[in-house]
């Protein structure tokens, strides 16, 4: 659910901007915004303790959401998701961000308490996120996971119907939503999703990993192989591989 994207370093930069004076006062050099976000947020992704000094850092020099959402991103990426998420929903507070930030920042908050084992607060948080912007076909989609996670299936299918309403050719809400139709028995409409999401983008290793997992529910274990095959020659080092040999194997063992 984390989709932080480096969009955010001009959404946030150029509807915020970042106050340079306490650098001068100190008497540093002044502090590119967009520089700092980039450098501390790709800092996250491979030194999350030293980012989250960096942050800190950044934040006292006047460096405000931006500093503050790379501080919360590094913390979130410690294990600490329960600050994070609440730093995040304060910041989605602050008056000058624009209902895409405020609704970006809720979404990366929902993903920290979803990740500390928070179903509810997670939901109730992306429920806040959709009323601030109910266009954005992520936000649907995120709760449809949830929502599934906790067998709530047919409410998970509402979400991805709005997503994919919003977005017919979105992919990914397709493979979800025969994921969720596949669990219901509705086989039938499983099948016509991946079908269609297959036409979009036949080499996603994803469409047919639960390719595999219809076909198998639906007593087809020779296509149910080689589909799960086809994950294997397409990503053989991503984790839809990893699912996909441990499905070969179990089938293995069944034969």
């Amino acid at each position: 659910m984390n989709k932080t994207g480096m969009w955010m370093i001009g959404g946030i930069v150029l509807a915020l901007g970042t106050a340079p004076q306490a650098a001068r006062a100190a008497g540093l050099e002044e502090i590119n915004p967009e520089v700092e976000y980039r450098t501390c947020l790709d800092m996250v992704r491979s030194k999350p303790k030293a980012a989250l000094e960096y942050a800190g850092q950044w934040a006292g020099l006047g460096g405000g959401i931006p500093a503050e959402h790379c501080k919360a991103s590094a913390m979130d990426a410690l294990g600490e998701h329960h600050a994070a998420a609440t730093l995040l929903e304060d910041l989605a507070t602050q008056k000058r961000a624009t209902a895409e930030i405020k609704a970006s920042l809720l979404q990366q908050a929902a993903a920290a308490w979803s990740s500390a084992g928070q179903t509810e607060r997670a939901l109730g948080v992306l429920n806040a996120a959709i009323t601030v912007n109910p266009q954005n076909s992520d936000l649907y989609e995120d709760r449809a996971v949830l929502l599934a996670n906790d067998n709530k299936l047919w409410e998970a299918i509402d979400d991805l119907n709005t997503a994919i309403d919003n977005q017919p050719q979105r992919v990914s809400a397709l493979a979800l939503r025969a994921a969720a139709y596949r669990r219901l028995q509705v086989y039938d409409l499983a099948g016509a999703d991946i079908q269609k999401a297959t036409k979009i983008a036949p080499k996603d290793p994803d469409l047919w990993l639960e390719a595999g997992n219809l076909a198998l529910a639906t007593k087809h274990p020779n296509d149910a192989r080689q589909n799960w095959m086809n994950v294997l020659r397409l990503a053989p080092d991503s984790a839809s591989a990893d699912a996909a040999r441990d499905n070969i194997e179990k089938l293995d063992v069944k034969q």
